[in-house]
């Protein structure tokens, strides 16, 4: 905009046919274009083309700002800020504008610079041709001069035109400091533009001709920088003529001019260099705005459009959809495991794996669709004309390719992508409701498993709902003390004698009726809330186990532990407060951790388990044989106890193929050292082939169901099965 302003300013004042018409033309468009009262310009000492003073002109003020004052006292008007703009010939020649209320910005007065420099320049012109007109003698000099500045006019508005297309800023450049040497008889000239950092050194963006004046040169371009203004001085090989270059009102550099011959007869060489320098300043100040408004609209680390540019670039592709007919899908992706490889491994790695992943997306997707980064480790997809079906299979591509290694850091890392789909089904749709729907079927996606693609269905946005609400429930659930523990005891299968009880939460909510954890840990874990949830289950249950050591001294304790409290920075802190509070001692409680949880986190509750181990605290691998069954972690983590998933006896009678699998558990507990645990048994039968495997523990609804505080003693006083006593393991 400011450079098609200042291209119309200049051109018009051109176009005037005397100095007086000139004057009043260039001084009403500028009061016009900054929303200014008045303006008038002071030229050799005289007040002309004055505007909006009404019919008393404050001369005295107007020569007084000039020569450098910022406000005009005006009759009627009030303290006027004055902004004078040298017109480039003799000292306290300027463009005057006053403004009432506000003060002019540093843009505005960029702009008014420009113009006070084309003013005087078409002025200086102007009263040449004049003189043309008037002294036959001068006429093949004043020829000259208008041939001078037509191409200077094709010149300068063959750079704004270059500046408006947004060339690059180095084309740009070079067209300055070629064309400047062009109109200047072929005078070497050169660009210096000051870095960043507090000895601002000047280095050279562009030149055209030789290089030999370059240390003057720099000597000049700082003292133009500092004074603000034109310079012309002598150096050992002619003249140097420095103009300074600014960006937003800040000092930027300077354009320099070498030229042969005295000081004296470059004025009008002055000015030429003077337009071109502003025509550098116009040039760096759009640059550094494309690159301010690129910065708001795209992520720095991969490139891609942010939120906000997606959602306006999906606002438009949806208005422009000719008819229902035109599908518009939205791709919501996020990544899996990202937090891991982030934390493991450092952020400069994780934005690295970023950059990566939004490689891969863009190779995912046709060049017509549009890609962005959302935020965190969020990402998302605009498939033109894409229907449901073509975008399923978009869908399933992205979540095949990010399921590839990637090579980061100097190692290869493996991470997952949950993919959710919506598409446009209603011509009003909002570009807001489109991308929260495929949100919603990404998080369906993700609680179904991770790696896989679904597209969204209106119930999501219920089942949502649900969600927030069960969130808010389970607050007032922590706070109301609607909680409650079930214990269930450990067994040793020889003799059936309770040697430890198995903390189990339960919640009764007034509204929704009893809730099961399968249901509410999930959403517990999600939100932060479970450290909390599961503090109050670990400080409870080591004061009630602690009451009943009293009449069973050797009874042990086992709580299960999320990922989330595993990872809190205070968690083994916050472990031995909960027992030292109970008076428990740490080698009585059994912390239980899922495969699941250690292998997603493999690093990140390490060093917290090792110190709990040193202290005492035993670690038992929850649901054994579901997950990874990873030797390794059995080798690197403090494990105590291996618990056998009950999938792996659930039937009533066990197989050939059960049995096999449970033995391969026993044998490798055995070898380790470790004791195991088999959950979930049911019938006789059952609790007989675990025995004669070897099994040493175990816990089960034919052993003992979970039960209340007040009625588990009666239970430990007791072996829990008689058969275990009439036939003990031989």
């Amino acid at each position: 905009m400011l450079t098609y302003l200042l291209t119309e300013y200049f051109t018009a004042v051109n176009a005037a046919a005397d100095e007086e018409s000139a004057i009043a033309g260039a001084v009403e468009r500028a009061t016009e274009m900054v929303e200014a009262e008045a303006g008038a310009v002071v030229r050799e000492g005289r007040v002309s083309g004055a505007y909006g003073f009404g019919a008393q002109v404050p001369v005295a003020g107007l020569l007084a700002v000039a020569a450098g004052q910022t406000v005009l006292d005006v009759p009627g008007l009030g303290e006027l800020h004055a902004a004078p703009n040298p017109l480039g010939g003799e000292d306290g020649d300027a463009l005057i504008v006053c403004r009432a209320d506000e003060p002019f910005t540093p843009a505005e007065r960029q702009m008014l610079r420009g113009m006070g420099q084309v003013l005087g320049l078409a002025l200086r012109s102007i009263r040449v041709l004049a003189a043309e007109r008037h002294l036959r003698a001068e006429k093949e000099r004043q020829a000259s001069n208008a041939q001078t500045r037509q191409r200077l006019v094709e010149s300068l508005l063959t750079i704004q035109r270059a500046i408006s297309a947004r060339r690059p800023l180095p084309e740009i450049l070079d067209a300055v400091t070629s064309g400047a040497a062009d109109l200047l008889d072929g005078a070497t000239v050169a660009l210096l533009l000051a870095e960043g950092g507090p000895d601002r050194r000047l280095s050279v963006a562009s030149t055209c001709g030789g290089t030999d004046g370059e240390p003057v040169a720099e000597s000049a371009a700082r003292a133009a920088m500092s004074g603000g203004t034109v310079l012309v001085r002598p150096d050992a090989t002619g003249t140097v003529i420095a103009a300074p270059v600014r960006v937003t009102g800040e000092m930027a550099g300077s354009l320099i001019a070498h030229l042969p011959g005295s000081t004296e007869q470059y004025a009008e060489q002055r000015d030429q260099l003077a337009a071109f320098a502003q025509q550098v300043s116009l040039a760096l100040t759009d640059a550094r705005t494309v690159e301010a408004v690129r910065e708001a609209h795209h992520d720095p680390i991969t490139g891609l459009p942010n939120r906000a540019l997606f959602l306006k670039i999906l606002n438009r592709v949806l208005a422009s959809r000719a008819t229902e007919t035109d599908p518009t899908s939205v791709l919501f992706v996020d990544l899996d495991r990202f937090k891991a490889v982030n934390d493991s491994l450092g952020h400069e790695a994780g934005d690295q794996l970023l950059a990566l992943v939004a490689r891969r997306l863009r190779g995912c997707v046709r060049a017509s669709d549009t890609t962005a980064r959302l935020g965190g480790d969020e990402f998302a997809a605009l498939l033109h004309d894409s229907p449901v079906e073509a975008a399923t299979i978009v869908g399933d591509r992205v979540v095949a390719a990010i399921k590839e290694p990637f090579r980061v850091a100097g190692r290869e890392v493996f991470i997952g992508a949950s993919v959710g789909i919506a598409t446009s089904r209603e011509p009003t749709e909002r570009s807001e409701t489109l991308l929260h729907n495929a949100d919603l079927a990404m998080y369906r996606a993700k609680k179904d498993g991770t790696g896989r693609v679904l597209v969204y269905e209106p119930y999501m946005h219920t089942e949502a709902l649900d969600y927030l609400s069960m969130r808010g429930d389970l607050q007032r659930a922590l706070r109301g003390g609607e909680f409650r523990l079930q214990y269930q005891p450990l067994v040793r299968l020889t003799d059936g004698v309770a040697v430890g009880v198995e903390a189990l939460i339960r919640w009764h909510s007034p509204t929704r009726g009893f809730v099961s954890p399968v249901d509410f840990i999930p959403i517990a874990e999600e939100f932060g809330l479970i450290t909390d949830i599961g503090q109050w289950a670990l400080e409870t249950s080591a004061q009630q186990v602690a009451r009943w050591r009293r009449d069973f001294p050797d009874l042990g304790l086992n709580v299960n532990v999320s990922g989330h409290q595993l990872v809190h920075p205070r968690f083994a802190d916050n472990v031995m407060r909960a027992l030292a509070i109970a008076g428990l001692p740490s080698s009585a409680v059994t912390l239980e951790l899922t495969e699941s949880v250690l292998m997603s986190e493999p690093d990140l509750g390490k060093a917290a388990l090792h110190v709990l181990r040193g202290l005492g605290v035993q670690l038992s691998i929850d649901d054994f044989g579901t997950g990874y069954s990873s030797l390794a972690y059995l080798r690197e983590l403090p494990v105590d106890e291996l618990k056998i998933d009950r999938a792996f006896i659930a039937r009533a009678e066990l197989t050939a193929e059960d049995l096999a699998l449970v033995r391969t558990i026993v044998e490798l507990a055995q070898i380790l050292g470790l004791r195991t645990v088999a959950e979930g048994i049911e019938n006789a039968a059952q609790l007989e082939a675990l025995r004669k495997l070897g099994c040493g523990y175990g816990q089960g609804y034919y052993l003992c169901r979970p039960t209340d505080p007040d009625q588990l003693p009666s239970c430990l006083a007791r072996p829990l099965r008689e058969d275990l006593v009439t036939h003990p393991r031989t």
